[in-house]
C-alpha cells in the first residue's frame, strides 16, 4: 500500500508519519504519510490551478473519466474491500456491499447525468411588464472544494461526496480521516488512474490543526464535512472568518416507529439490520426503536431471536455478521450509554458490554427495554450497536417521541396502512422517510441526504446535493428597441396618477375596476410598450383578469 499524499497527481513524501491499526486485531495496517501546513497549501493551489481548465472540460471527456474509474474500481473491488475492512472493522461482505457497490452506482449515476442538472434553466416572469425580457438561471461552479470526510463510511461517503463537487465543475482536496487514511488515498489513486487532470483531486492526511489551516484559506470556496455536532460547529466558525459556503452532515438519532398493523417479520429483520449494521456506526442507524404497545412483547421477542443469532468476529471471516468498532473512543462512548441507560432502570436482554474474548474493539449487539428519554442512549448519538425499545399506546404518541430530538437525519415508518405511513411521514421532522425500510437512501444517488436541527445545513448526493456547490445565478437579457422604462427617470407629473391606475389593473380583486384602469390606461400606451412589441404585451394580458 502506498502511504504517500496526492498532489497534482504526484505522489508526496514528508517527514510525518501516522500508523493505522486494525481495530480487529490491533495491528498495524501499515505508515501514511501526513502533510504539513506547506503540502496543505500545495494542495488548494494545486486545485486552484486546476479549477479553469476542469471547469471548462467537455462533458464527453469527464464522463471517460468516471466510465473509466467505475472499471478500475471493479477490477480492484476485492482489494478496495479488504482494504476498508482492514482499516474500519466492517464484516468483508458490507464492505463489498454496503461501500464498493454503492460508489459503484454513483460513479455510474454521475456519469450519465453528468451536466445534467446544471444546465441553465428557462423562467417565465410572473411581473407582465417584464414579458420581454428572457431570463433563466444558470449553475456555475465555485471552485475548491475542501472534503473532510469521517471514518464510519471511509470509502463511499467521501467517493459520493467528491463526484458531486466534481459533477458541479469544482476541484477538490480532500482530507481523509486519520483513522481510515489508506481508504482516502485509494480514493484518488483510482481517479488519477482513471485519467482525471493534474490537480483536480488532491489527497492530503494531516492533523486537526493543519485541517484547521485549511478550512481558514481563502482560496477555499465550499466546505463539504460528515462527522460530529462539536466538530461541525467548529468548522463553521472558522468558515464564518471569511463566509466560506459550508455543507454540513452532523449525525443522527434515527428513530423507528413499529406499528400494530406492521409485518413483524420484516421490521424485526430491518430493525437487527439497520441498528447493527457497521457496528452501528452509521449516522443512519436505527438508534431509537418505538413500537405499538398491543404488539411490543411479540415483536421484542422476534428481535432478540435474531439478535441471538448475530455472529461477532473477526470481519474477514466468513459468516461473521458483525465486526469490532472503529475507534477505542467511541467504544467508551458506547459503554457509558449502556452504563446511564441501566442505572436509570433500564433492562439489558441481550450484550450490554465488551466482546472480552476478541481481541480488538469489540462491543456484544445489545438490545435495551424499560428506557425513556431522561436516557442518553435516547437523546445522545450512540454511534454503536445498541437497540433502545420503547413502547408507544397511539400514533400521536409515537410521532412525539420521534420528533422529541436534537436530530433530524432519517426516521423509518413500519405498517401495511398507506394512509398511515403519508400521515406518520407528513409530521416527523426528519430530512429522509422511509417506509418499511430503512437506511438505503444512501446509496441511492439520485436521492439527497441531509436533515435539520442539529444534524446540520445543506444537502449532498442528486440535483439537489449539487446546487449546494455551484453559483446559483440568475441571468435575464432585453433586447427590445425600449430606450426607456416608465419608473426610470425623470419622474413626469402625471407619473403617479399612471401608477395608481396600473396598480388597480394588476392587483385588484374586482373586474370592472380592473376594466376600468385598463382603459384609463390608454392614452399612456405609447410610454407603456415604448418600443416592447405590441403582441407580447396583449398575449400577456390574459393574465391580468386571472389574478
Amino acid at each position: 500500500m502506498d502511504g504517500r499524499l496526492i498532489i497534482e497527481n504526484k505522489r508526496v513524501e514528508t517527514y510525518l508519519r501516522l500508523k493505522s491499526i486494525n481495530p480487529a486485531n490491533l495491528k498495524p495496517v501499515g505508515e501514511v504519510f501526513l502533510a504539513s501546513t506547506k503540502e496543505c497549501q500545495q494542495a488548494i493551489q494545486a486545485a486552484k490551478n486546476a479549477f479553469p481548465s476542469w471547469r471548462e472540460l467537455p462533458l464527453r471527456e469527464k464522463r471517460r473519466i468516471f466510465h473509466k474509474a467505475k472499471l478500475i474500481l471493479l477490477q480492484r473491488s476485492s482489494e478496495a474491500a479488504r482494504l476498508i475492512t482492514a482499516e474500519k472493522g466492517s464484516p468483508y461482505p458490507e464492505s463489498l456491499s454496503i461501500e464498493i457497490q454503492a460508489v459503484l452506482e454513483a460513479l455510474d449515476y454521475y456519469g450519465q447525468n453528468l451536466g445534467r442538472a446544471t444546465q441553465p434553466r428557462k423562467m417565465k416572469h410572473h411581473v407582465i411588464l417584464f414579458s420581454n425580457k428572457k431570463s433563466f438561471f444558470r449553475f456555475q461552479p465555485l471552485g475548491v472544494t475542501l472534503i473532510i470526510s469521517p471514518w464510519n463510511f471511509p470509502f463511499l461517503i467521501p467517493f459520493c461526496d467528491i463526484l458531486g463537487s466534481l459533477s458541479a465543475g469544482n476541484t477538490v482536496v480532500f482530507r481523509p480521516s486519520t483513522s481510515t487514511p489508506f481508504t482516502g488515498l485509494l480514493i484518488g489513486d483510482i481517479l488519477t488512474r482513471a485519467g482525471l487532470p493534474p490537480g483536480v483531486l488532491n489527497v492530503v492526511n494531516c492533523n486537526v490543526l493543519k485541517a484547521e489551516k485549511m478550512i481558514l484559506s481563502p482560496e477555499v470556496q465550499t466546505i463539504s464535512f460528515t462527522g460530529s455536532v462539536a466538530t461541525g460547529k467548529r468548522i463553521s466558525e472558522l468558515a464564518s472568518r471569511n463566509l466560506t459556503h459550508t455543507v454540513l452532515e452532523l449525525g443522527g438519532k434515527d428513530p423507528m416507529v413499529v406499528l400494530k398493523d406492521a409485518d413483524l417479520e420484516r421490521a424485526s429483520r430491518g430493525a437487527v439490520w439497520a441498528a447493527f449494521m457497521n457496528s452501528g456506526q452509521s449516522c443512519g442507524s436505527v438508534e431509537r426503536l418505538y413500537v405499538a404497545r398491543e404488539i411490543a412483547d411479540d415483536y421484542v421477542q422476534r428481535v432478540l431471536n435474531l439478535v441471538r443469532e448475530l455472529k461477532v468476529g473477526d470481519p474477514l471471516a466468513p459468516e461473521v455478521d458483525m465486526g469490532p468498532m472503529t475507534t477505542l473512543s467511541q467504544l467508551k462512548t458506547v459503554e457509558e450509554h449502556v452504563k446511564d441507560a441501566v442505572d436509570k432502570g433500564a433492562q439489558v436482554l441481550h450484550g450490554g458490554t465488551r466482546a472480552e474474548n476478541l481481541p480488538g474493539y469489540f462491543f456484544q449487539p445489545t438490545v435495551l427495554t424499560g428506557v425513556n428519554h431522561s436516557m442518553k442512549v435516547m437523546r445522545e448519538e450512540t454511534f454503536g450497536p445498541v437497540l433502545p425499545i420503547m413502547v408507544f399506546s397511539d400514533p400521536e404518541e409515537a410521532v412525539s417521541l420521534a420528533n422529541d430530538s436534537d436530530y433530524g437525519l432519517t426516521a423509518s415508518v413500519w405498517t401495511r396502512s398507506k394512509k398511515m405511513a403519508a400521515w406518520m411521514a407528513e409530521r416527523i421532522e426528519t430530512g429522509t422517510v422511509t417506509v418499511n425500510d430503512h437506511m438505503f437512501s444512501f446509496a441511492e444517488p439520485g436521492a439527497i441526504w441531509g436533515g435539520i436541527k442539529q444534524t446540520g445545513r445543506g444537502h449532498s448526493h442528486g440535483t439537489y446535493g449539487l446546487q449546494e456547490v455551484v453559483n446559483i445565478q440568475f441571468c435575464s437579457y432585453d433586447f427590445s428597441r425600449k430606450k426607456s422604462q416608465i419608473w426610470w427617470y425623470p419622474y413626469s407629473a402625471d407619473l403617479p396618477q399612471l401608477l395608481e391606475k396600473s396598480l388597480v389593473l394588476f392587483h385588484h380583486d374586482r373586474l370592472l375596476k380592473k376594466l376600468k384602469a385598463l382603459f384609463s390606461l390608454l392614452p399612456y400606451r405609447s410610454r407603456i410598450l415604448s418600443g416592447s412589441p405590441l403582441l407580447n404585451f396583449l398575449k400577456n394580458l390574459p393574465k391580468l383578469f386571472k389574478r
